[in-house]
């Protein structure tokens, strides 16, 4: 047996940013009581739609197949194809433009693995996903840094189109990013996504785009799919899902719409790796998209009011800044006037607070000084939280 693992598993710890240490330290750090997990929503207080759990179990009990296709079962296929459709604004085929994933995390994995060749460089939005760059790095890839400006009092959030031209003229062929932004909560207006198309094309790049909170948009925001863009239905990977916004998260589908030949790929390294996506569970994707639009409508809504709590209790602090999430059930408050480093906040919200939050260190150089928290929790529960938070960030800037 070897001592040292394969350099592409060192390469998930991101070493030279240290990143695995500082959570391995942030994980074993005790805590003697009830921790409040604020790295993901309460699916408890927010669960999925009625129609889930009884279509899973008619599946489980003998109306579906055990051992579907590799990418999907097809009568499901068909129905998320339609779906699917109507909702990006372009014809997708179910036969060879989707396959059916074990959650979105897999469609990223498999996507970036059909594409990424070792050496390649990846240009890549930062901040974003925890897992991106990872799962860049495990394949051999590089990443190239494009700064995503989601700050700025009063200006829409912007992806740098120039560092991200530079990127492609230094050799990326490939750009991955999440939009709605995850960790920022930032939506990309139509107008950037119609420029960013433009861009792609001009240099003959490939894109992922993680669109997995596509429908968890507030105020009314405009959002355009990047795939509907002229040209970009041949170059374009969208990765969606239910996972979030329909608390579908334990179910572990996914779905990846693709050009035909990515399809192929994905599919071939999904029958060698995870062989399918949980067979039952893809029959909970047949009303995903078509007859839930009652029920999202009422998320956005109990979502904004938290939002919009959690902006007012953090702004008013002195001690946090946060742009109102535009999208998503995140927020990435900037705590430099606590005066402390991202892990040194982290460590005290967990041994002093009893709250798990994700420090920004994982999304990029430019989480520095940032942390992200999930604010879709039982209201009670939330305004609790929010209390120990802050009397923890003043207790550190003290």
């Amino acid at each position: 047996m070897s001592r040292h693992a394969p350099a592409r598993i060192q390469e998930l710890s991101l070493p030279e940013r240290s990143v695995r240490t500082m959570e391995r330290e942030l994980e074993d750090l005790p805590f003697d009581g009830r921790l409040m997990d604020l790295t993901y929503a309460d699916t408890h207080r927010f669960p999925p739609p009625s129609w889930v759990l009884p279509d899973f179990t008619a599946a489980a009990s003998g109306g579906g197949m055990t051992y579907t296709p590799y990418r999907g079962d097809r009568g499901v296929r068909s129905a998320v194809a339609e779906s699917v459709s109507g909702f990006l604004g372009i014809e997708v085929d179910p036969e060879t433009e989707l396959i059916l994933t074990p959650g979105s995390q897999a469609a990223l994995f498999l996507a970036l693995s059909a594409i990424v060749e070792d050496g390649d460089t990846v240009a890549l939005a930062d901040p974003d996903y925890i897992s991106d760059e990872r799962i860049i790095r495990f394949l051999g890839g590089r990443v190239a840094r494009v700064p995503l400006d989601w700050d700025g009092a009063g200006l829409e959030p912007q992806l740098d189109l120039d560092a991200l031209e530079a990127a492609f003229a230094a050799g990326a062929r490939t750009l991955l990013f999440s939009n709605p932004n995850n960790p920022t909560g930032a939506v990309l207006a139509p107008e950037t996504v119609r420029r960013l198309g433009r861009l792609l094309l001009e240099h003959d790049v490939m894109v992922i785009v993680d669109e997995l909170y596509s429908r968890l948009v507030y105020d009314g925001q405009p959002f355009a799919h990047l795939i509907a863009e002229p040209g970009m239905r041949d170059r374009c990977i969208t990765l969606l899902g239910p996972s979030k916004t329909e608390s579908m998260s334990g179910y572990r589908v996914g779905v990846a719409v693709a050009p035909r030949e990515l399809i192929d790929r994905m599919e071939d390294l999904q029958g060698v790796s995870v062989l399918r996506a949980p067979a039952y569970a893809q029959h909970v994707l047949t009303r995903w998209l078509s007859d839930d639009h009652d029920f999202v409508a009422a998320r956005i809504a109990d979502y904004q009011r938290l939002r919009d709590l959690t902006v007012m209790t953090l702004n008013s602090s002195g001690l946090l800044h946060v742009r109102p999430a535009q999208g998503t059930a995140y927020m990435f408050p900037n705590a430099t006037a606590v005066g402390a480093d991202t892990q040194a906040i982290a460590l005290a919200l967990k041994s002093e607070a009893g709250l798990l939050v994700n420090p920004g260190y994982q999304f990029g150089p430019r989480g520095d000084r940032h942390f992200r928290i999930c604010f879709a929790q039982e209201e009670t529960a939330w305004g609790v939280a929010m209390e120990r938070l802050l009397t923890t960030l003043e207790g550190l800037r003290r």
